[in-house]
């Protein structure tokens, strides 16, 4: 028995009509009838009732059908990863970032690479993680990690772009129009910040070294802690980036911490023990491009 004959059956079950089953397949009806009689003949059985033009499975091939769709997705499956392995620009690349918030400017630039290389599927793993990229990385379940750390060794790092921490307040807040704040200032205020432990917040716990805030308020969406920042419930810290359509349209203002700043740089970080096809490389590439283009830089190829 061939794959042939596994397709045959599944058409055939699928249509309930051989005419129909054979112009699926692109066969005569007299060869489609010839290979049902082959797959009847290896099970010693009769897997189809012919009810005048209806064909109805017997018990024994609704057996055989099951294998079938088995065996067709497994060929189709193996057939997909030899085909990444062989095909330069087709494959997948498996990414998380570090941040939650990255996946906002992520989005639009998954949007962009995916007209360049359709055949290419990025597969975004959230939950799994995020929370800790650098693991997932080290054991090959992800393939690309946006992390703001470069000190693994087993890890080769692309530099991707910069950016800054801010205080996020209200137009009418105090510290509006103030070159900077200090960090002891924000024990004072309430403070907005995402839905995490306070010590999986390395601005957290670099803020409030000394003193913890006034009180404070851990939501889960971006959207919903600009929201409370806008109507005067609290301060929080997020980059640039994030808040500048906020700032653009005077919703919201941004403060610099401290007079050195709170500086961030990002990277892609790969396994150095493991060769990145062609499209991963370029996915880097790109992205740092991206990111420069998005944070008002021009990017040089």
């Amino acid at each position: 028995m061939e794959i042939r004959h596994l397709q045959m059956i599944k058409e055939v079950a699928k249509h309930g009509n051989l005419t129909k089953a054979a112009d699926q397949l692109f066969l005569t009806q007299s060869a489609l009838s010839h290979q049902l009689k082959e797959v009847e003949g290896y099970f010693n059985t009769q897997l189809f009732l012919r009810d005048k033009k209806q064909m109805l499975l017997t018990q024994a091939g609704e057996v055989v059908l099951q294998a079938a769709e088995k065996i067709l997705q497994e060929v189709a499956e193996t057939r997909a990863k030899v085909r990444c392995i062989t095909d330069k620009e087709s494959g997948e690349i498996r990414l998380c970032t570090q941040c939650y918030t990255s996946y906002h400017w992520l989005a639009g630039f998954l949007r962009e690479f995916q007209t360049i290389y359709p055949k290419v599927d990025i597969k975004v793993e959230l939950e799994a993680a995020t929370q800790d990229a650098i693991k997932h990385l080290a054991t090959n379940t992800i393939d690309v990690a946006i992390t703001e750390g470069d000190d693994n060794p087993k890890f080769s790092y692309t530099p991707l772009f910069q950016d800054e921490f801010v205080a996020i307040v209200a137009p009418d807040h105090p510290w509006v129009g103030r070159p900077w704040v200090e960090f002891d200032e924000f024990a004072d205020e309430n403070y907005i910040m995402y839905n995490i432990p306070d010590e999986e917040s390395d601005n957290f716990m670099t803020i409030f070294k000394n003193r913890r805030p006034r009180k404070v308020h851990k939501i889960t969406l971006t959207e919903a802690i600009l929201e409370m920042v806008k109507a005067g419930l609290g301060v929080s810290v997020m980059p640039t980036w994030v808040v500048r359509p906020y700032v653009q349209a005077g919703q919201l203002a941004t403060v610099r911490i401290t007079q050195k700043r709170i500086l961030r740089t990002w990277y892609a970080a790969t396994l150095k023990s493991k060769q990145q096809p062609p499209y991963t490389t370029a996915f880097i590439q790109q992205l740092a491009c991206y990111m420069k283009e998005l944070d008002g830089y021009a990017c040089e190829v």
